[in-house]
């Protein structure tokens, strides 16, 4: 398990994309009990919201935003969002990934969804970040 106290995020502000479940859950709860204050960012709104939910209950400071990362308007509105409830961001963790089962066996509408999640969501989201931002000292991952 981690311990927080390796890893201080006094004042820093981060944004996790794909935050509902999984990895980017860890990472949203982690960031949050190191003292950061976290956007958690995900395409399920309710699981975005159950995540801040937990962060809350363990004395960090959340805010849920659904966003589809392969959408640069709705990206534009996360980055917006972020702004206006943190104040900056000096983090961003862009962790939204997904695919499917069968890779090889997958249809190209799926393959071609999968790739654009993946791929181009991950430059899309760091160009269009580094523009919105570019007075801010941001951590891309």
């Amino acid at each position: 398990m981690f311990n927080s106290d390796n890893l201080r995020l006094d004042g820093k502000c981060a944004i996790i994309t794909g935050a509902g479940a999984g990895i980017g859950k860890e990472i949203a709860i982690t960031f949050a009990t190191a003292g950061a204050s976290v956007v958690v960012s995900d395409i399920n709104a309710d699981a975005a919201n159950h995540v801040v939910d937990e962060i809350q209950q363990l004395g960090g400071q959340a805010f849920a935003c659904r966003c589809d990362i392969t959408s640069e308007q709705e990206l534009s509105a996360l980055a917006d969002f972020a702004v206006s409830k943190l104040g900056k961001v000096d983090i961003l963790v862009n962790n939204a990934g997904g695919g499917g089962p069968k890779p090889f066996d997958m249809p190209m509408a799926d393959f071609r969804r999968a790739y654009e999640l993946n791929v181009f969501s991950f430059s899309i989201c760091h160009n269009l970040l580094r523009q919105k931002w570019k007075k801010m000292a941001v951590a891309l991952f």
